[in-house]
C-alpha cells in the first residue's frame, strides 16, 4: 500500500489574471484529488486546514494506493489457544 498527501491552497482551480485560459490557471485541492482518484488513489480521512508559515491557508487530503491483493497486517490464528 501507498500513502501521499495532497496539498493546495485553495479548494476550486483559480484562473491567473483575466485570461481565461487552463495553461494559466492554479489547479485546486478538488481538480487534485479527482486526478488521483481517476489514477486509482483512494481518500484517506477528510482534507485537513491548517495554515502555512506566512499565514497562507493550507488544505491537506491524505490518500492510499493499494498495491497488492496481500493483507499487510497479521492476522491471529482463530485454531490457536490462548494461553
Amino acid at each position: 500500500m501507498r500513502y501521499n498527501v495532497i496539498s493546495a491552497n485553495h479548494m476550486e482551480d483559480q484562473t491567473l489574471g483575466i485570461i481565461n485560459h487552463s495553461s494559466l490557471a492554479s489547479k485546486g485541492l478538488i481538480s487534485l484529488v479527482n486526478e488521483k482518484l481517476a489514477e486509482g488513489w483512494r481518500p484517506q480521512g477528510g482534507v485537513f486546514r491548517t495554515e502555512g508559515e506566512k499565514g497562507e491557508i493550507l488544505l491537506l487530503q491524505a490518500i492510499v494506493l493499494k498495491t497488492c491483493e496481500c493483507d499487510p497486517l497479521p492476522r491471529p490464528d482463530l485454531d490457536q489457544e490462548l494461553h
